[in-house]
């Protein structure tokens, strides 16, 4: 098992903190925009992400078999986020720039669970991460898809 992770159960207690991260990173930016239709998007993402961290602290069977139905989904991937310009988060964040930060946000954590997965020693920690670094993927991808229909970049 990957060093650091000693159970299972830690390999969800990790997630699902990471999970929690993401929803309270979302709900900072929906409270720093005056926009309304940022706002409710930010909220969105930051009650999918609730439901995650659910999903992970309430794991049963349903649960794994939905992470594990993950890895053998292929998943589109635009290279949005690989090849957008850094964007640090502000008060004065303008839509265009909250979508990049957030999908950079998302690719930073498939590219952590990838990692995880490569370097486990246990094979069916591996496959739970694949199965997280595959929904961060998602994430990412329904960020830059909203990103490419709203900008065309």
């Amino acid at each position: 098992m990957q060093p650091g992770f000693r159970t299972f159960a830690e390999v969800i207690a990790f997630a699902a903190e990471r999970e929690e991260a993401a929803r309270q990173f979302y709900l900072e930016l929906a409270r720093q925009t005056n926009d309304t239709f940022m706002k409710q998007i930010f909220m969105d993402f930051a009650h999918e992400e609730e439901k995650h961290r659910e999903t992970l602290e309430n794991l049963e069977a349903e649960g794994l078999e939905r992470i594990f139905a993950n890895i053998i989904k292929p998943v589109n991937d635009l290279a949005l986020a690989e090849n957008a310009p850094k964007v640090s988060p502000a008060v004065d964040l303008d839509f265009k720039d909250a979508l990049l930060l957030a999908m950079k946000r998302e690719d930073k954590s498939h590219q952590l669970y990838s990692m995880l997965a490569e370097n486990s020693d246990d094979h069916a920690v591996s496959l739970l991460f694949i199965g997280l670094a595959k929904e961060e993927a998602h994430h990412k991808l329904r960020i830059e898809r909203a990103y490419k229909a709203l900008y065309g970049d």
